[in-house]
């Protein structure tokens, strides 16, 4: 009776020690396989050795949990992007070169050819809408605002040749709806490409830039 009494304590005693290291460190849910001494601690290697394709057991060797888990953060930090290193949304045949390739929102339009996208006030590269004073101004601002209306997102493709204009615009090819915006304006009649810049942009080879002029 009194060995029968004295197993029942031990067990007890083990049972309590086990749930005490059980949620330590609150990685009970992160693994599927206790330690040698029952904890769940995090990088814990455990039976690591009888359960090599547990997440945090790879070839028999402890991975912790929290590494883990800063990698996965670290991964998904927004990126400033460069050409040819886009987030998955962003399409490598949108852009090409050595310059930046964003991918953002449009903040406003300012006119046929000018617009806020992010934290970068963009001009459209080789093509050329009326101005304030001009025929055509509203319509053309119009067609902008309905192709790439506030909050859309877009993806700008820097002018390689020529990415800044004088007043600092960011100069480049904007892709809105899926459509070329600087290519629509001229297919819409709302612009006119600007022929004395054609050998200055990466774009003056372009099919949409060459059928108005380039």
């Amino acid at each position: 009776m009194k060995l029968i009494a004295l197993l029942l304590i031990t067990i007890l005693i083990l049972s309590t020690t086990n749930l005490a290291f059980a949620h330590r460190d609150g990685c009970h849910s992160k693994h599927s396989c206790p330690s040698d001494t029952g904890s769940y601690e995090c990088g814990d290697t455990g039976y690591c050795s009888e359960c090599p394709d547990n997440k945090y057991c790879k070839a028999g060797k402890s991975v912790s949990f929290v590494k883990d888990y800063q990698t996965k953060q670290k991964k998904a930090e927004p990126i400033i992007l460069k050409k040819q290193i886009l987030t998955q949304k962003a399409s490598t045949a949108l852009c090409v070169g050595n310059t930046m390739c964003i991918q953002g929102k449009v903040k406003s339009v300012v006119d046929g050819d000018t617009l806020h996208i992010d934290t970068y006030k963009v001009r459209l590269s080789l093509v050329n809408t009326p101005e304030r004073d001009q025929k055509g101004f509203v319509e053309a601002t119009k067609f902008t605002k309905m192709l790439c209306p506030t909050g859309s997102a877009v993806i700008v493709d820097q002018d390689d040749r020529q990415p800044f204009d004088r007043f600092k615009r960011l100069v480049g090819k904007v892709y809105c709806s899926d459509k070329n915006l600087n290519a629509e304006l001229l297919y819409k009649n709302h612009a006119t490409i600007m022929k004395k810049y054609c050998e200055k942009s990466e774009f003056g080879s372009d099919e949409w830039a060459k059928k108005y002029g380039c």
